[in-house]
């Protein structure tokens, strides 16, 4: 297994084991153990440290490879005659003289070799050729021993309690009063715990999910995206928590009045298409943590442009993701501008990977069934049309397989144009909806065009 490899195992692992908290839940979701290494959470770039012997070389899960950085000299110096080889895991940042890290800081300055790029370690994979396992007790004195006198490729500061109020302590001390992100613990023989203040953001509504069942005429959802330009958005989140009963009877009656057409079709939690809306209001929420990567790399979500009173797909780009979003409270005072509900919240907190050259390109849908029928009444047409696409993009993981779409159009109704979407990922099913529409609304008087 090559060195980039390994660094895309270990992003997975990484990804996977770490939990993330906020501050005040310290005592209740920590699980209780013998000792705890509490360290402060670096914002930075995880990679990895490879030195052979002779050169040190900096690489990420992405591919991506450093080798003319300052701190690479200051690593090789450190590690000749210590050892013949090793690989550690770090976190790349900008240091600022005990200030805040983040890492769109050091994003600007990859390019200029500063030397205030530092590498935080925290991890030992392998040594001498050998693969490593240690306790946390054991790692740090071992990485303190290796990594001995270095100026910019250190060993994080690890702080050893026994305790969970100790740990709160600790968090009260580097964040509440140090203004740090948040702080990393680990546990002997358990869990790593990310732990941080919650996060708010102010993000557009763009659509809407409705409950079933005993929640059936209540809001399930909202679909929510930044805007990054005049009358465009990127999608962002799913925000179905926080909502009283109450707010979620009201919140569907309002959001029910703005419905608009969409050529882009975004699915719910429960498999069913969000009801697109006008995007002028503003909600603010909560969550847990924002990352732009994960364990497949970037994060790329869809970018809409709103015009003519529809949505229209513009393609995919870079993007982040949230953890536990809850909602807080409607933003009146903010309107769905890149000012007040702009895609800068997420680049203060995180550097969004990738570019626009870097775009998902989406293969065209195909119609698979079609029928149209007319009927007149009172010198009138009305017209009633069905459609099966296959989307062609399931393996984005961002698309159903298959969508079925209802047009009813009359010109004697109250509310002329009536529009019904239905997605499923079998296409076994899709054809048998598209069946039982027919023969439920194509009655006596209906004429197939």
């Amino acid at each position: 297994m090559n060195t980039k490899e390994i660094a895309q195992k270990y992003k997975r692992q990484t990804a996977s084991r770490y939990l993330p908290i906020e501050g005040d839940q310290i005592t209740t979701k920590i699980m209780e153990a013998e000792m705890y290494a509490v360290s402060t959470k670096f914002d930075g770039h995880l990679y990895l440290l490879s030195f052979d012997g002779k050169n040190t070389v900096l690489i990420n899960h992405g591919g991506t490879t450093l080798i003319d950085l300052p701190l690479l000299k200051d690593a090789t110096k450190l590690l000749k005659g210590k050892c013949n080889d090793i690989l550690l895991a770090g976190e790349l940042y900008l240091s600022k003289d005990g200030e805040r890290t983040r890492s769109f800081d050091m994003t600007a300055v990859l390019d200029e070799k500063s030397e205030n790029i530092h590498f935080a370690v925290f991890d030992l994979l392998m040594l001498d050729g050998q693969e490593v396992s240690m306790d946390i007790k054991e790692l740090d004195k071992k990485l303190t021993s290796v990594l001995s006198g270095g100026k910019m490729v250190y060993p994080v500061n690890n702080s050893f309690v026994e305790s969970r109020k100790d740990i709160a302590a600790q968090y009260k001390e580097i964040v509440e009063e140090g203004g740090h992100e948040g702080i990393v613990v680990r546990s002997l023989n358990g869990p790593t715990y990310k732990v941080k203040p919650l996060i708010t953001l102010d993000a557009v509504i763009l659509g809407y999910a409705e409950g079933d069942g005993s929640r059936a005429g209540m809001l399930k959802e909202f679909l929510v995206g930044l805007c990054i330009a005049k009358d465009q958005y990127l999608l962002l989140t799913k925000v179905g928590n926080g909502y009283s009963d109450d707010e979620r009877k009201k919140l569907l009656k309002e959001f029910e009045k703005k419905k608009v057409d969409s050529g882009y079709i975004e699915v719910s939690g429960s498999n069913v298409a969000f009801t697109m809306v006008a995007p002028n209001q503003v909600l603010e929420f909560s969550c847990l943590d924002v990352f732009g990567e994960n364990s497949k790399g970037t994060i790329s979500k869809m970018a809409l442009s709103f015009k003519d009173g529809s949505y229209y797909a513009m393609g995919k780009q870079p993007m982040a993701s949230v953890i536990a979003p809850v909602y807080l409270k409607m933003r009146t005072d903010k309107k769905a501008t890149t000012a007040d509900a702009g895609l800068s919240q997420i680049t203060k907190v995180i550097a969004l990977g990738g570019n626009d050259a870097e775009k998902v390109k989406l293969k065209n849908s195909e119609i698979i069934s079609r029928a149209v029928y007319v009927k007149e009444s009172r010198g009138m047409k009305m017209v009633r049309k069905f459609m099966v696409w296959k989307t062609n993009k399931e393996a984005t993981g961002e698309y159903p397989a298959y969508v079925y779409h209802y047009t009813d159009f009359s010109a004697t109704r109250k509310e002329m144009l009536i529009k019904e979407i239905k997605v499923s990922d079998s296409k076994k099913q899709i054809e048998e909806i598209f069946a039982a529409e027919l023969a439920e609304n194509v009655k006596k008087g209906w004429e197939k065009v």
